[in-house]
């Protein structure tokens, strides 16, 4: 008669000697464990490494709608309301029991139901942007042009009510971008309370910005400059729950080659130069692309400067 078997402990439950054994070790600021390969913990969720995530996050967004440089606008595709069951948690309200519940009151929606609408949200999103995406392609079929569309770009954001809301930015550069970024919307304000969401609000398409500027209104949702002159992370960016909260169109980054693991090589590229790592830290290819990238970044600051 064979034995139960025996459960393996997670990284997470082992001490700090029997990590080091399996080749590990654990992150001074959160706990978790990660590989003693890694220089440092490389999660957006652990607060050591926040703030150094939402940098190189705004940077991509700025770098990669520079690369764009044409005109632009930002629209917001919002989860629905009590009609939909997303219904107040009345516990954690701190208004009168005659007062309307509301995200300006601080009013929260009951937690269950927050986290199955925020897991289903990344499925119905992807599907709608597929739909989407294919009604506006099929217009500009019709009207005699080959090439498709697509969003340069989209930014998840966590609501006060602890439900997730979408910024997509799309370009409005050419007369094609335009009628499909209008197609795409449309389709969306149809769409969208089939696929579970709620309001679409797509009026900044009647007043496109630069795409350069319309990257500072994505770079908000993810920290804030306090009076001090500090920076401060987001709760967008603390929380867990969400994988992949940004994303930059292929397009984009294969011009501009801006990438969240170009500016990581780039900080490492930099930490080598100036004598903090040593010369094995980092493949000495990427080490070259990143001291070649540093010096990018150097001369374009030093032409914008005053």
């Amino acid at each position: 008669m064979s034995r139960p078997a025996e459960l393996t402990p997670s990284p997470g439950q082992l001490d700090d000697a029997a990590l080091e054994a399996r080749g590990y070790q654990r992150c001074e600021h959160c706990g978790k464990p990660f590989p003693l390969a890694v220089s440092r913990h490389r999660s957006r969720t652990c607060p050591g490494y926040a703030l150094t995530w939402a940098r190189d996050t705004m940077r991509k967004n700025r770098e990669n709608l520079r690369t764009y440089g044409g005109l632009a606008a930002m629209c917001t595709l919002t989860p629905p309301g009590v009609d939909a069951g997303l219904v107040w948690d009345r516990e954690q309200c701190r208004h009168g029991p005659d007062e309307r519940c509301g995200q300006r009151s601080g009013c929260k929606v009951v937690p269950d139901v927050a986290v199955l609408w925020n897991e289903r949200s990344r499925s119905w999103w992807s599907e709608l942007n597929r739909v989407c995406k294919q009604r506006a392609d099929r217009v500009l079929k019709r009207l005699g042009h080959d090439g498709k569309g697509g969003v340069l770009l989209y930014q998840w954001e966590l609501q006060k009510r602890g439900l997730w809301h979408l910024h997509f930015v799309v370009g409005l550069e050419t007369a094609v971008e335009r009628v499909w970024a209008f197609e795409y919307a449309a389709a969306m304000r149809e769409l969208a309370p089939r696929y579970g969401f709620g309001f679409v609000d797509s009026k900044p398409l009647r007043r496109p910005e630069r795409a350069e500027r319309v990257a500072s209104y994505l770079s908000k949702y993810l920290a804030k400059w306090k009076e001090d002159g500090s920076c401060e992370v987001t709760e967008t960016v603390l929380v867990a729950g969400r994988s992949y909260v940004n994303y930059v169109s292929r397009n984009l980054t294969a011009m501009s080659g801006c990438t969240m693991r170009m500016l990581r090589n780039v900080r490492i590229a930099w930490a080598w130069r100036a004598g903090y790592l040593p010369d094995d830290a980092i493949n000495p290819f990427e080490l070259l692309t990143g001291l070649l990238l540093l010096e990018q970044f150097d001369l374009q600051r030093r032409s914008r400067a005053p």
